[in-house]
Parts: C-alpha cells; sequence; structure tokens
C-alpha cells in the first residue's frame, strides 16, 4: 500500500486540490455536530470529490512512464475498465436490448410505445427498496450509500433501474407463452438436450390462470432471475462482444455486434459516480501495466494478440460449463473490477511464465509448495486487528485524505502501545473505527489465507498495485504474539498480531498432477510480484 501510495503521489503532484474552506470550517466547528451540518458537511464532500474526479481525470492526458507518453485515449479507456468495469457489462445488456427491440418493432410484432418507462415506474420500482433502507438505516442517505456501493450517481442508477425494467419488457413480455423466440430460444440452450421445451411448458403451466387476489399468475422472482441469467448467457454466446483485448481501437471501448461505445462517450458516464481514490487506483493500475508491458517487450517475451488468445482460451475452457466461470473467479475471488481488468493483467503473467519456464522443475515447484503449504492444505492463523479506516464508517464512501489521516491516528495509537500506556488488547477492546456490519470487529480467528485476505480487503488485484500483502505476512512470516505496525491495507491503515497458527493438514506433492497445477499457478503468480516488484522500483512515473 505505500508503494500505491508514492506511486499516486508521483502521477497526481500536478494536480494539487485544496479543501475548500466552508468544508474545513464545518469539519471543525463543533464536536457534537448536529444532522443538518453533517448532511451539509457530506453534501460538501462530494462535490469536492466531483471536482478532484475532474482534476485527477485531466492527468489522464499527460501519463508518462520511464519518458513514454501513454495514449491518452488508452490510458482513459483502461480508466473505464478499471473504475466502471461493472457500468460497461451493463452496457453489453443495454445494446442486447436495443437490437432486440429494434428488431421486435421493425417486425410488427410490438409498438414502441409499448417500451417507454417513465421516472415515476422507476421510482415506484425503487419505493420498497428505499423504505426498507431508511427504517434500517436512519438518517443516512440512500443515494450516498448507492454511489458508494455500486460506484453510481443518483442519475446514473436510475438510469440503470430503468434498463433493468426494459429488459424485463423486453424479453419477458406478459406469460412465458408470449415470450419472444430469442428467449425462448436462449433458455433452451442452457437446459439439459430435449429438457428445454418441456422446462418452457412447465413455466407455462406455473403462470395459467390467477393468483387468490384475482391477477394473472406470475413466476416467483427466483425463476425470473434464472431465466435472466439463461437469456444474458445465450445472447453473450451468439453475439460477437468485443473488448480492448480484441484488438478493438483506442478509440472504442465496446463493441457489441453492430453497436459501438465510445471512449469519451464511455469515460464520461462512469465518471458521474466515481471518487476520486477510484480513479487514483485505476491510474496506478494504467501506470504500473504499462512498465511491466514495456520490460516484457525489452526482454522479447510478450506475447502478441494471437498468441494470448490462444493461450486464453485454453485457459477458461475448463471452466466455462461450470458456474464457476473465469468471469466469476477473476471479479468475486481474485478482487478484479471486471474480466477485462483480469485478461490484461493475465496477459502480462502469461508472457512473464515464459521467462521463468526453465526454472519450473519439480524440484523448484516442491520447495515452493513446501514453504507454502500452509496455503495449500489448509493451514489457518488467528490474526487480531485495529484498523483505522479511510472510508466513512457510515456510508463506505472514500473520504478526501482518509487514508493520510488514517495514518496518523494509527501513528498515535501504536506510539503509545511503544510506551506501555495500553496493551493491544485493551486498544482493541475501545476502538470504535469498525462499519455496521463487521461483526468480528478486529477478531478474526482461525481463518485461511483466503478468508484472511478477504477481511483485510486485499486479494490479487490489489497485491501488485500495493507491493505488499498483509495478509500473506501475518499468515506465513509475522512473529506469534507480537504488535505489528503501522502497516498499510488497501483501504485502511492496520495494527495487527498474529495469536496462533495451525500447520498445514497435509503434505502437498508436486508430481500428483492436480496439485502440481495449483502449485505452478501460484508459483508462477508469486515470482510475477517479485518480479513485478522489482520492475516498478526502478521506472520512472510522469
Amino acid at each position: 500500500m505505500q508503494r500505491a501510495l508514492l506511486l499516486a503521489a508521483t502521477l497526481l503532484v500536478a494536480s494539487a486540490f485544496a479543501l475548500p474552506e466552508a468544508v474545513a470550517q464545518d469539519a471543525g466547528a463543533t464536536q457534537n455536530p448536529s444532522k443538518e451540518q453533517i448532511s451539509k458537511l457530506r453534501r460538501d464532500i462530494s462535490i469536492l470529490q466531483d471536482k478532484l474526479v475532474d482534476e485527477r481525470a485531466r492527468l489522464l492526458r499527460t501519463m508518462k512512464v520511464n519518458g513514454q507518453l501513454l495514449d491518452p485515449l488508452e490510458v482513459m479507456r483502461e480508466a473505464v475498465y478499471l473504475a466502471g468495469g461493472k457500468l460497461v457489462e451493463a452496457k453489453v445488456a443495454n445494446f442486447f436490448i436495443l437490437e432486440e427491440l429494434k428488431n421486435q418493432v421493425e417486425s410488427g410484432q410490438r409498438k414502441a410505445e409499448e417500451f417507454l418507462v417513465t421516472e415515476d415506474e422507476v421510482m415506484a420500482e425503487l419505493a420498497p427498496m428505499q423504505a426498507e433502507f431508511a427504517s434500517k438505516n436512519p438518517g443516512i442517505n440512500f443515494w450516498e450509500v448507492v454511489r458508494t456501493q455500486y460506484g453510481l450517481s443518483k442519475e446514473t442508477f436510475m438510469e440503470q433501474r430503468k434498463e433493468s425494467i426494459l429488459f424485463d419488457r423486453v424479453f419477458f413480455p406478459g406469460s412465458p407463452k408470449d415470450w419472444p423466440v430469442i428467449t425462448k430460444e436462449a433458455i433452451k440452450a442452457q437446459t439439459q438436450s430435449d429438457q428445454g421445451p418441456k422446462f418452457l411448458e412447465q413455466l407455462e403451466k406455473a403462470t395459467e390462470g390467477v393468483d387468490e387476489n384475482g391477477n394473472p399468475k406470475k413466476l416467483p422472482e427466483f425463476w425470473v432471475n434464472m431465466m435472466r441469467q439463461f437469456v444474458q448467457k445465450g445472447l453473450r454466446s451468439w453475439s460477437d462482444v468485443r473488448y480492448a483485448s480484441h484488438g478493438l481501437p483506442a478509440e472504442t471501448v465496446l463493441r457489441v455486434n453492430d453497436f459501438e461505445w465510445s471512449t469519451q462517450d464511455a469515460f464520461d458516464f462512469i465518471k458521474k459516480g466515481l471518487f476520486v481514490r477510484d480513479l487514483e487506483r485505476a491510474m496506478q493500475e494504467v501506470a504500473v501495466r504499462a512498465a511491466l508491458k514495456q520490460e516484457l517487450i525489452a526482454k522479447g517475451v510478450f506475447i502478441s494478440d494471437e498468441e494470448f488468445t490462444t493461450r486464453y482460451d485454453t485457459y477458461r475452457e475448463p471452466y466455462d460449463s461450470t458456474p464457476f466461470t473465469v468471469e466469476v473467479i477473476a471479479t468475486r475471488f481474485k478482487g478484479y473490477p471486471c474480466l477485462e481488468a483480469f485478461r490484461a493483467r493475465w496477459r502480462l503473467i502469461s508472457s512473464f511464465s515464459d521467462l521463468i519456464k526453465e526454472d519450473m522443475t519439480d524440484e523448484n515447484l516442491q520447495a515452493h509448495a513446501n514453504r507454502r503449504a500452509a496455503f495449500f492444505a489448509d493451514g489457518q492463523s488467528d490474526v487480531s486487528v485495529i484498523p483505522f479506516q479511510g472510508r466513512d464508517q457510515i456510508t463506505g464512501a472514500w473520504v478526501p485524505g482518509g487514508m493520510e489521516a488514517a495514518k496518523l491516528r494509527c501513528e498515535a495509537l501504536f506510539a503509545k502501545l511503544e510506551k506501555g500506556e495500553m496493551t493491544f488488547d485493551e486498544a482493541l477492546d475501545k476502538h470504535t473505527e469498525f462499519f455496521a456490519n463487521d461483526e468480528k470487529r478486529g477478531l478474526m480467528g482461525m481463518l485461511p489465507l483466503n478468508q484472511l485476505r478477504q477481511q483485510l480487503r486485499e486479494n490479487e488485484f490489489t497485491q501488485l498495485l500495493d507491493g505488499f500483502a498483509v495478509a500473506d505476512y501475518m499468515f506465513f512470516e509475522a512473529e506469534i504474539g507480537k504488535t505489528i505496525g503501522p502497516i498499510a491495507g488497501p483501504e485502511a491503515w492496520l495494527i495487527c498480531r498474529v495469536n496462533g497458527r495451525t500447520p498445514p493438514r497435509r503434505n502437498i506433492n508436486v508430481k500428483v498432477e492436480r496439485e502440481r497445477e495449483l502449485v505452478t499457478e501460484d508459483y508462477i503468480t508469486t515470482r510475477f510480484l517479485e518480479w513485478a516488484n522489482e520492475v516498478i522500483a526502478k521506472a520512472k512515473f510522469e
């Protein structure tokens, strides 16, 4: 994390932005501010965030790595994938909607006015969600949390909800017997061979007649959600969906069949809900990737577009027919903001593997397996953590200067611990910087490595940017019983202590094919991260 902070400072030094006087005064006006003062302060901070994002965005046009000016459009496009990956995927669905809507209207099946979705309809759909949120979170602004959780402004969130309503209106109008052919074909394609037609018949029978209130029967929401996934998967498999890694020109973020989303339009769209921290992290990833790519090109091992496609298709194929597709693994377990971000990083790792292919001997792999046996064979560590958050504890939003302020609070407490003014356990017991849904409150208990990473908000994606993994250090190396800190995580400064460890439950043998695959993948990733640290340490970022 410390490297990420230094890199960010290097990249952003040209865009220093002062905290508005009104915000600074309000923040220190009283130790017991009223709800109105808090609301005003949060509005001011939101405005500041927007201004900071605009300031940072200007730097996308002037980024240099080792003296080479990066293509501004390529930098902007990568920022879209990294900071707005979910919105890019939503745009894919939008293009599917437009294509089918056009077909239905032009064929005379439906009238264009049937597809109009009003703001009142969107608000009516949102009303139960907002009411439930208000009852569970009194005094917290719903739209602030939307921005934090989804990276969407109110305007963009409303637009996304409208798209969801329109998706159902296009692909699921009325009862199943009235659904368009493309919906039925997609559902058949996702069921076993001859079971598709029978499954559709069952859906039609389930909606025959009326319910107890005399209304037409509807499918349970669980089933509707499943059908939506079937249709999305079918449409993707039948469509030509292309991203940057498929060779699109820099001015295009996405192409779906005959539809395109330009880089400039995409960036203008996603930046509405960004926090400046999100954009900074995206810029760091772009800069780091550029430095690593330059080094791989210099070594003559950066794989071509054709070779990348071949290798990646081979890699993803075993996962495609399972619920755990590469996209699921990359975004839910490895922390990548979107599949395209994973594909770009995977290309670097795959290229790097050619540099060390001579090192991947039985002896080296077995030595790696032995060193990290606790990871491979279900070892666990018991860690306690005192966090100092860079985010607002109520809304989860990034606070301007939040990590810098968290570091100061962390250093102040650590100094007290060093002087013996209190013990680690006393400090943890009094500590209050926990989110409302954090049930552990610093007491992690015995956890395997991946779960410890999740608790500390770390993952494969963050480790390259930070140059260090707190979870790995605590899991493998930190002295048991010793207080460790101050140490920076992706979203907080930390004071930690390892309370105990359990050994691996079995021996790992790399001559067993499945175990060799796991060890080899981890060996390559570990070596890649070590090599990346060396390259980045020598690189010049402007």
